[in-house]
Formats: C-alpha cells, structure tokens, sequence
C-alpha cells in the first residue's frame, strides 16, 4: 500500500509539473499552404509560450528538406493596444529548409489563440511540434485551411534578434547556404563605415629608391595587356571578387605614382616656359 501511494503522488506531482508536450505534427505531402497547426491556451498578465516545429526528411531524407521553425507568443496585461487582440509574439526559421513562410495567431478569447502556419510542402511523416509554457497548454489540431477572414487576429514579424556577443567559429553565410569564407552575403551591405585592416601601406612610391615606370613604359604595358600595371584583370575581378584591402592599396599607388608623374612633367613646362620667355 505504501509504495502505491508514493507512486500516485510522483504521477500527481509529474502532471501538475508538466510544462512541456511533444506531439506529431502531420505531413504536409505535396499540398503547401495555411494550417491551423493547433490551438493555444494561455492566461493573461505576461504569461509566455513557446511553439518548435521541426520537419522530418521527408520520404528521401534529403538533407535540405531539414529545418526548424520557432514561435514565441506573449500575452498582454490584461488590456490590448492592438485592436481588441491581447497579445504579441514572433517567429523565426533555422535550418536548411524553411518551414513556416508565416504565422498568423486567431484570437478566440482573451485567453484561448488558434495558431496557423503557412507551411512549406513535404514537411516529413516524423515532424514534430514542442510546446514549452509554464501557465499555458497546447491542443495538436492539424487541418489545412486558411485562417478566418474578419477574425481578430495578428501576423507575426518573422525575426531573429540576438542581443549578446555572438562567436561562429564556422563559415557565416547570409543569403546563401554554401559560404566560402568567414562571412559570405549573397545581396546587398549597408553600413556606416568599414574598415579594413592591411599592411604595408604604398607610401614607399615616394623613396627616393623607389624606380617608377615611365609614360611611355606604362603605355606600352596598356598596348599589350589592356589594364593598368598590377591592377587585376576584368577576368581576374569576374572570377575572385574585388579584395578591397588590396585594391585601395594598389588605387592608391597608382595615385601616388601620378602625382610624381604630374610633378615631374610640371617641371619640364616651367623650364620650357623659362627657355621661351628667354
């Protein structure tokens, strides 16, 4: 009798310490598009949730098809500075496959949400959500359906932000999933300022030791190769990029290189415009 009582206390105190469910999701197969992938209860005052979908492989565990998607949701106060909805939440995608495209959360009351998911196709017959909360819980209902029109409703942003110091000892690629090197962005950079560090800055051009091509040298070297001496070709640039730190190097020397140039033959006119004044 004693070792069944203990036993029913450790059931009770399991269930009521429950803060956490794994359940299958369901494949998609070829039919992508919106899901109500379930319906989320969760009280007020702040209360949070956390909803992983991971796909399976597919039928062919093919290795792009794996993927990751996050859902945090928050809910409000107990008031709503969004239209009647009383809540707030995002989503992100990690992996090799995006998963959810978008999340959209129905309201049904101030504490009960229907989630859908606009899935990709072929999520894998051994797809799986993990629900996290410690005042919530989550009912699996996969259906495939759009979400209800003039519903109160919200779509979350999909974002990832990360607000500590972030160490990769990988490649790093951005728009793309073969990086080449440390940081590899397939688009467009916009920033402030970068700097680039090199070394051995062509302030040597002016030594006095230092032996210049002439105009003529450098003429026939364009005669014969179509570029500049030390600049790398149309080809070269096609095929290996432009690397900045070396580039504004030898720009800059060829800068350095026409001024002397410029200099010397400012020399030659003053002693012509001597010689004709004369």
């Amino acid at each position: 009798m004693k070792i069944k009582i203990i036993f029913f206390l450790f059931a009770i105190t399991i269930s009521i310490n429950a803060k956490s469910q794994l359940t299958n999701l369901g494949n998609t197969g070829t039919q992508l598009g919106w899901y109500r992938i379930g319906t989320l209860t969760l009280p007020q005052q702040g209360s949070n949730a956390e909803i992983s979908i991971s796909s399976g492989a597919g039928y062919n565990a093919v290795y792009q098809q794996n993927g990751q998607s996050k859902i945090y949701f928050r809910t409000s106060n107990g008031s709503s500075n969004n239209n009647g909805f009383y809540g707030s939440g995002v989503f992100y995608n990690v992996g090799q496959s995006k998963i959810v495209s978008e999340v959209k959360i129905v309201q049904k009351s101030t504490n009960v949400w229907d989630v859908y998911c606009l899935l990709t196709n072929y999520t894998g017959e051994y797809s799986f959500v993990f629900f996290q909360s410690a005042t919530g819980s989550f009912q699996r209902d996969f259906s495939y359906g759009e979400p209800p029109l003039n519903s109160v409703s919200i779509s979350l942003k999909e974002e990832l932000v990360v607000l500590s110091d972030f160490y990769a000892n990988g490649n790093v690629g951005i728009g793309t999933t073969t990086p080449q090197e440390k940081l590899s962005v397939n688009g467009k950079i916009r920033a402030r300022e970068i700097k680039v560090e090199t070394v051995n800055w062509p302030d040597y051009v002016f030594d006095d030791a230092y032996k210049q091509l002439s105009l003529e040298e450098i003429e026939n070297y364009i005669k014969t190769h179509k570029k500049l001496p030390e600049i790398p070709s149309a080809k070269e640039i096609a095929a290996e990029g432009v690397h900045l730190g070396e580039m504004n190097k030898l720009l800059l020397k060829k800068i350095e290189e026409l001024t002397l140039l410029m200099i010397e033959q400012q020399k030659q006119i003053n002693e012509l415009k001597k010689k004709v004044g004369q």
